[in-house]
């Protein structure tokens, strides 16, 4: 009979590894068009390329590339590692373990399967017998992942100081990992300058921390089917520098001043004010004077200290009283009438 001789015929179709598309190539004998659907050659090509990924407890679902066909396959087979899972025919049999966990598409082969375990990861395999007989086999891998959980970053346990310390910051989890992607403040990052990546990008290593280096590590642990993150704030103490004191170097007597001292420091700095020398007890970044007297004339310094880095820095700055405009005039004016009637006598 012909229809049987060439089925053995496509069944036993070879392989061999092409010298130009260095692929895998799969010569299918032109007689076999009849017998299968087009494009498919028993089997080759039945599952998209690669293996289907899954998560521990998770669902897959195995898709064929199969129409439904005009008369209802006689029988589909699903097995995996030479255990069956499913035989559909007049009398379905399902696999022990496989009850209440798979459902079969009927019209097309494909089959979905529920609450995966590790265990399940293996090569399965199709055959599904048409209505005229013909038989479709194919196969595919199935990886499943345990989900990666408890993330966690650890980082140094001492204080950090710009240029000086180094830190070193691991990214761990449970789980299978496959990939680990560093972020800072939502950007990636990327080994070079003073960032250094090691223990297939475990650990992140920062050498000297500088004053940028300070905010938000996410790290991102991946495989195939699950992910998680974790974030570390990091801190870098620095300073104080830039000091710089804001205020007028000249006041009107009977109004109000402020100078106020300007420093970049992390932490936050402390402040004294010294004026003409002498302690005044103003210990904040502000220095007011509500009523400007002729007394305020004279030298403030600012001092500022980071009490964590021990650095100190001072700036100062002179202040000048001065009457107001409105007394100026009203003086010239008295002046000028007093000279003006003395010339007329």
């Amino acid at each position: 009979m012909l229809i049987p001789r060439l089925i053995l015929l496509c069944l036993n179709y070879k392989c061999w590894l092409h010298p130009f598309l260095w692929k895998t190539v799969c010569l299918c004998h032109a007689l076999c068009r009849p017998v299968f659907p087009p494009g498919l050659c028993a089997g080759q090509g039945l599952f998209p390329q690669g293996p289907v990924n899954g998560a521990e407890g998770g669902t897959v679902m195995f898709i064929t590339n199969l129409s439904p066909p005009a008369q209802p396959f006689r029988t589909i087979s699903w097995s995996v590692g030479g255990v069956s899972i499913i035989v559909y025919n007049s009398n379905d049999s399902i696999g022990p373990v496989y009850g209440d966990r798979i459902t079969l598409n009927k019209t097309t082969g494909s089959l979905e399967l529920r609450n995966l375990t590790l265990a399940d990861s293996g090569e399965y395999r199709v055959a599904i017998t048409t209505a005229t007989a013909e038989t479709i086999n194919g196969s595919t891998e199935l990886v499943v992942y345990e989900n990666i959980s408890d993330a966690n970053i650890t980082g140094p346990s001492n204080h950090l100081f710009a240029n000086v310390s180094s830190a070193n910051l691991t990214c761990e989890a449970a789980g299978n990992i496959t990939a680990i992607q560093w972020m800072k403040e939502g950007q990636p990052l990327s080994a070079g300058g003073n960032i250094f990546f090691s223990e297939e990008n475990r650990k992140l290593s920062i050498s000297p921390v500088k004053r940028h280096d300070s905010g938000e590590y996410v790290c991102k642990l991946t495989n195939p089917a699950s992910s998680a993150t974790a974030s570390y704030r990091m801190i870098v103490n620095y300073g104080p520098e830039s000091m710089t004191i804001l205020g007028q170097h000249i006041a009107e007597v009977d109004t109000h001043t402020l100078m106020y001292c300007s420093v970049q420091s992390v932490p936050p700095a402390t402040f004294t004010w010294l004026f003409n020398g002498q302690q005044t007890g103003v210990h904040e970044a502000g220095y007011i004077i509500k009523k400007v007297s002729y007394n305020n004339s004279g030298d403030y310094r600012c001092g500022a200290r980071n009490d964590l880095t021990g650095n100190v820095i001072s700036v100062g700055q002179s202040l000048s009283v001065k009457a107001v405009a409105v007394m100026l005039v009203v003086v010239a004016v008295a002046l000028g009438l007093y000279f003006g009637i003395t010339n007329h006598r």
